[in-house]
């Protein structure tokens, strides 16, 4: 058994026989999550009966951009529909600017990562991804659009999209938003302008990117919110790369270092099968465990979305 510690998170992973004896007790270290090793050669019906869950280590969040906005928005709920009208009243009150611009330059890129830099730094456990791959960025320049919101001159909503042509994705790299463009939904400005850009080119599909199977430690469940009412839901991230396969079978002992609660997309019927592109995107096959401290029925009702098969919540050791 190896105990590590990642971002408060303190993981306890071990094989099965030390699974079965729940050798985990035997330590002294507080242990939040017990993961089982070599997890993809057990089935599913082993692996509950051990108390674990299988998850696709990551995520890829997808919709069809269809044949115009309207139709995208008309199959929103209406909050979110609202939400966007708001978002597009006050660019046109404010005077904002949206830009949508192919290629990627230094002087942009710099721009919006002054933007990402102060969004991580108010997270509690954020990753600067974008900062880390600057070059790797610019190197693939020509295959990335920039949709961005300025006030005045000044940046407030950026995002950066990869374009794809042989699977006809549009995928978003990396977003950002100052903090009142966030209250005042602009970013859905943004994504909207995207969509419109992945139609005109004839792409297909958007992807809202990649993120962690887990909500509740680095990222936060308001981001599956905010994803899975713009009407994107998850696929297996290894269909569109499949350099980012893989899984994770754990046991969820605590949420002292998670949030209450939690939300964990597990496999769902794509366990050892994962679809093709598109077929993946075309109906639901995740399914979501929300994790709570307590008891509570409203939770599976406040987190079911169409894009899952179905949800249930479970109980774990207190925060």
């Amino acid at each position: 058994m190896e105990i590590t510690e990642q971002d408060h998170l303190v993981v306890a992973t071990l094989d099965r026989d030390e699974a079965e004896r729940h050798a985990w007790k035997d330590t002294d270290t507080p242990v939040d999550v017990v993961r089982l090793a070599g997890s993809e050669d057990i089935d599913g019906a082993t692996l509950a009966e051990l108390g674990f869950v299988a998850r696709p280590q990551w995520i890829n969040w997808c919709a069809p951009v269809r044949d115009s906005a309207t139709e995208f928005e008309a199959a929103l709920p209406g909050t979110e529909r609202r939400n966007i009208r708001l978002g597009r009243r006050h660019v046109q009150d404010e005077g904002l600017r949206v830009g949508v611009r192919a290629g990627l330059t230094p002087e942009l890129l710099d721009e919006f990562l002054a933007v990402y830099d102060r969004q991580i730094e108010a997270m509690p456990r954020g990753k600067n991804y974008a900062r880390r791959s600057r070059e790797r960025l610019l190197a693939v320049g020509d295959e990335l659009v920039s949709v961005c919101v300025y006030d005045g001159d000044r940046m407030i909503v950026g995002s950066l999209w990869w374009m794809r042509p042989e699977p006809s994705v549009l995928q978003m790299r990396f977003s950002a938003a100052s903090a009142d463009a966030r209250a005042s939904r602009v970013m859905r400005v943004a994504y909207t302008e995207a969509f419109q850009f992945a139609r005109d080119n004839g792409l297909v599909h958007a992807s809202l990117g990649n993120d962690p199977s887990l909500f509740g430690h680095v990222v936060q469940p308001g981001l599956f919110t905010f994803k899975s009412r713009l009407g994107f839901v998850p696929v297996p991230s290894q269909v569109l790369d499949p350099r980012l396969a893989g899984e994770h079978a754990d046991r969820f002992l605590s949420l002292r270092a998670l949030s209450d609660p939690a939300l964990v997309v597990t496999w769902g019927h794509h366990r050892g099968a994962a679809p093709s592109w598109p077929q993946a995107a075309q109906a639901p096959g995740h399914d979501l465990l929300i994790l709570s401290a307590a008891p509570d029925e409203a939770l599976t009702g406040r987190f079911r979305t169409s894009g899952f098969r179905e949800t249930r919540s479970v109980v774990v050791g207190g925060s």
